[in-house]
Parts: C-alpha cells; sequence; structure tokens
C-alpha cells in the first residue's frame, strides 16, 4: 500500500483529567472536574494528519487487554487505517494518566514492549511512502536503525522525542542528528540533549550537527522556532482559550510535515503547524480538536 507518511511509535490510552484544583500531594487527594479517555502516543500526530487529508499508515501495536480494546474503538471512530498495527493475543496494556492544566501538563505512563519486535526493514518493501514519522525514544529503541531503513527506502524522515531524562542526554542521540531530515523536540528536549540550559545555545548546536537538515524547537505558550542552516522562523503561539495542552506539540509535527511534504517554505512549516498545535489545545484529547484542511485554511 502507498501512503504519504508512516508514523512510527507506540499507542497509549491517554486518561486526561482537566479543571483540577492543583497538583496532588503524597498522602492526600485532589478531584477533577473533568475526565477525557483519548487515543495517545502516535495515534496523536496520525489523526491530526489523517483530518488533513493526508494517507497516513500508523505502525504500532496492541494486545488483548481492555485498554488495547478502548484504543481500537478510538481509532476507528477517528477514521485512520489499522493496516500497520500488529494483534497480539496477550495483554499489552500501555496507558498514561494525564493531569492537565491550561498551560502544561504532567503524565504518569505505564508502558510495555511487545514480545517480538517489528520486521521494518520487511514493511518498508511493502508499504511505500514518502516521508517516515518517528514518535519518541521508545521506537529508537525497538529500532534503532529506523533512520537508515527510511532513508534506504526512498523517504525523508523526522523525529520527536518525547521525555526521557536518561534517554536524551546519550550521546548517541546527539550523532543520529546528522541522519536526521527534521528534529522536532520541545525546548526542554533540546535543551537536554544539547547540555545546556540556554535554549539559543542549543538551537545553535542542533543547527551545527544537522547540517543539511532542520531543528525545530517547540516552546509551547510562547511559539516556536526553527533553524535550517542560517535560516531562522518564529512564530507565536495562536490566541486560544485552552484546555487541555496533551498532544499540542504532536498536533504542531502534523501541521509541518502536511506543508513540508507539499514543499511549502520553511516559514509556511512553521505557520501550518503553529495553528495546528493551537487549535489542539481547545478541547481535552490531543487528536479530538485537531483542524481539518478548511478549517486551517481559515486560520491561514
Amino acid at each position: 500500500m502507498n501512503y504519504d507518511i508512516l508514523v512510527y511509535g507506540p499507542l497509549f490510552c491517554d486518561l486526561i483529567f482537566t479543571s483540577l484544583p492543583g497538583m496532588p500531594e503524597l498522602g492526600r487527594e485532589v478531584f477533577a472536574g473533568d475526565m477525557t479517555v483519548a487515543v495517545g502516543g502516535s495515534a496523536i500526530v496520525a489523526a491530526a494528519l489523517h483530518r488533513l487529508g493526508v494517507r497516513v499508515g500508523l505502525i504500532a501495536d496492541l494486545g488483548s487487554d481492555p485498554l488495547s480494546q478502548v484504543v481500537r474503538a478510538l481509532l476507528d471512530e477517528l477514521g485512520l487505517d489499522q493496516t500497520l498495527i500488529r494483534s497480539h493475543t496477550y495483554p499489552l496494556p500501555q496507558v498514561t494518566a494525564a493531569l492537565s492544566f491550561p498551560h502544561d501538563r504532567a503524565f504518569v505512563t505505564r508502558f510495555q514492549r511487545p514480545e517480538q519486535p517489528r520486521d521494518i526493514a520487511a514493511l518498508l518493501a511493502s508499504h511505500s511512502a514518502r516521508h517516515m514519522h518517528v514518535c519518541g525514544f521508545l521506537a529508537l529503541e525497538e529500532t534503532p536503525d529506523i533512520v537508515d531503513l527510511a532513508h534506504d527506502a526512498g523517504m525523508t524522515v523526522s523525529l520527536d522525542l518525547g521525555w526521557d531524562d536518561h534517554a536524551l542526554r546519550q550521546p548517541a542521540l546527539r550523532d543520529m542528528l546528522a541522519l536526521l531530515d527534521i528534529f522536532m523536540p520541545s525546548k526542554c528536549e533540546l535543551c537536554a540533549v544539547m547540555g545546556t540550559d540556554d535554549a539559543e545555545e542549543a538551537l545553535s548546536r542542533a543547527a551545527v550537527m544537522m547540517p543539511g537538515g532542520i531543528v525545530v524547537m517547540k516552546d509551547g505558550s510562547r511559539g516556536a522556532i526553527a533553524r535550517q542552516r542560517e535560516v531562522r522562523e518564529q512564530v507565536q503561539a495562536l490566541l486560544v482559550k485552552a484546555v487541555d495542552t496533551t498532544g499540542a506539540g504532536d498536533s504542531f509535527d502534523a501541521g509541518f510535515l502536511y506543508a513540508y511534504i507539499n514543499n511549502l517554505p520553511l516559514g509556511e512549516c512553521m505557520r501550518y503547524g503553529n495553528i495546528c498545535g493551537g487549535l489542539a489545545t481547545t478541547a481535552a484529547g490531543g487528536a479530538v480538536a485537531a483542524p481539518t484542511f478548511e478549517e486551517m485554511r481559515k486560520w491561514l
């Protein structure tokens, strides 16, 4: 099957708690005003791309457990192609509890790796695409040579890391940057990878390590900055009423990649990403409020 973009990374059942009075303390309890069950992980990027009209293939795994069944039902509701999702006969519970505030959020995640890793080389031999988007260090750990495999298959490659303090500081990750076409971390992730608390210095170091690529630093309500060689593009966050910021960075990725595969300039890629990321915060659940192409065009 032919796709525009392949999205590779684990799926999670997101339990998103909103309208919270504050963060809980040990031995105490807080009550949320609302709670949403949503599909998380790589599905957020895939769903946002799908809403823009992109032919997207989602490379992931689901088990026999109730949480996996919930995720399947949510993927059906979103209309996502599930051809590349492996189904296992054993439980594979992967869940994230998100404590979400309008300005930011905190997560508790449980991840279980499948018993057998994906044979990505075989998958790419039978399913073509223009671009591969890698969601998180967990996918990198499963297939360390994913960038080379995708390039050999004729695809460009992007990476959005997610947070893991140990993984972000590994020298092998910095070595990989030179191979990437697009690196899409948050500000704190980029600073951790580059070993500095200065965001501008982190951007400059990453740009030097990626002489042929693009680094995009997402900074929440402060917008985002991209560097490609000496070209710098910056966008300010949309003025919207944020409800839940879960998955906003993933939706930003989707908008950026939509413009990228359509050969738009870097500045336009940033505008598309900014609109998708901003609108995604207006409802609980990262994939729920991602805009359609017509909705995004109104903001453009």
